[in-house]
């Protein structure tokens, strides 16, 4: 094993002719190769080369010394750390530790990632990450945890407590495992460990395929003859619950859809999960739709503004709050909605648990069951992964098998 080798040097060749400072730097040194760390800039004519130190005649020669001892514990500590959990730990391993690119702790690396993702106004995914870190930390008990600690045993154990004593089903803990992978996965990376030894990677973590819940035309149409008042909240849930099934476009986007994207034959957008373009024809239940909210506005002496949303129905223009205000704002109208529907279904005759999401599983089904390619779907659902896509055509030949069992039953 190689052990790097620090020192405290003035690079005098960096000198700023500005200032007259050059900066003071731990010179790191391992395997004949070679990083620095700037911690201060001073006059070189107060550096002293042989004792590694600010001379007295500076005026602040005891706190410059002090931070230069401070900081230099604090970086000989890391490289240790560094090589005790991996003898052949590179330079430029150390160069990221050193200058906060990575972090070898889990936690510490996890919450520097979920801030980032705030700040990049990714609010699902920075929901998502915190709980997946809040309940490994309930489970680990403390505030570190050693990536080297992460092993095969360790995995598996966490993955039964989530399912055994927390009672997350199947597929929320794979979200939950997976999401683990990949900060890992990440460390490894940045560290320049030998990646062989990540316990992720022998592991392939399954999903249960779960029933989608979808409506057959026949139940579509028995809530397009239901008839609302036009300022009640169960005619604005049955207006987006139809425009949904007739675009496949998320409710989150439906909510925030404005006119300026609609066009005479398609709606444009940039889906706000996974920020790609999307462009759906208009159909002709959709046109209906957008003709009476048309007629709606004019009738009540308003404009059609491109900027005014077609639906409104959020309490917030989500561009002027911050974007977790606005996700909430989202998550309360769906909420609402979904309140809503239940009602609509009573209404309608129908069973099943009427949602937002299954107006989206409705159009997809009913686009496979009329013989389109699943790589149309795919694109008018805004898929990224064709695999996700496939599931509606897996929904289909079960009721395929269940259209011939009945004539066995015969």
């Amino acid at each position: 094993m190689t052990v790097a080798k620090l020192k405290v040097v003035i690079r005098e060749e960096k000198l700023a002719k500005s200032t007259n400072e050059a900066p003071v730097c731990l010179r790191i040194t391992k395997d004949r190769r070679t990083t620095y760390k700037t911690l201060l800039h001073i006059d070189p004519k107060y550096w002293n080369k042989k004792e590694q130190c600010v001379t007295k005649k500076h005026p602040n020669a005891e706190l410059l010394n002090a931070l230069i001892i401070k900081k230099r514990a604090e970086l000989e500590k890391e490289t240790s750390l560094l090589s005790l959990a991996n003898d052949s730990v590179s330079i430029s391993t150390i160069r990221n530790k050193i200058n906060d690119r990575t972090s070898f702790d889990l936690f510490e690396y996890a919450d520097k990632y979920i801030e980032q993702l705030y700040k990049a106004g990714k609010h699902a995914s920075y929901k998502k990450n915190k709980s997946v870190i809040k309940k490994l930390r309930l489970y680990v008990g403390k505030d570190n945890l050693a990536v080297k600690s992460i092993t095969l045993d360790f995995i598996r154990q966490y993955e039964g407590y989530l399912m055994n004593n927390i009672g997350n089903n199947r597929n929320t803990t794979t979200v939950n495992m997976k999401a683990l992978a990949k900060l890992v996965g990440d460390i490894y990376r940045n560290y320049d460990l030998d990646e062989t030894s990540n316990p992720f990677r022998k592991i392939k973590f399954k999903r249960e395929q779960t029933d989608r819940v979808y409506l057959e035309i026949e139940d579509i149409k028995k809530i397009l003859n239901l008839r609302f008042k036009v300022h009640s909240p169960l005619y604005d849930a049955r207006e987006v619950f139809l425009f949904e099934c007739f675009t496949g476009i998320r409710i989150s986007d439906i909510l925030t859809l404005k006119w300026k994207s609609v066009t005479d034959k398609e709606i444009t957008i940039s889906m706000r999960k996974t920020d790609k373009p999307l462009s759906i024809p208009l159909q002709n239940v959709v046109k209906e739709i957008l003709k009476k909210r048309r007629l709606i506005l004019e009738n009540n002496g308003a404009q059609i503004l491109p900027e005014k949303y077609i639906f409104n129905i959020l309490k917030v223009d989500i561009e002027k709050v911050s974007a977790q205000d606005a996700l909430n704002a989202i998550s309360s109208a769906t909420a609402i909605i979904n309140k809503q529907l239940k009602k609509i279904a009573e209404k309608a005759g129908i069973t099943k648990n009427l949602s937002t999401h299954v107006a989206r599983h409705s159009f997809a089904t009913m686009l496979v069951t009329g013989d389109v390619g699943i790589s149309v779907i795919r694109d008018l659902l805004g898929h990224g992964d064709i695999r996700v896509t496939q599931i509606y055509a897996k929904v289909i030949s079960k009721k395929k098998v269940e259209a011939i069992n009945v004539l066995n039953n015969l």
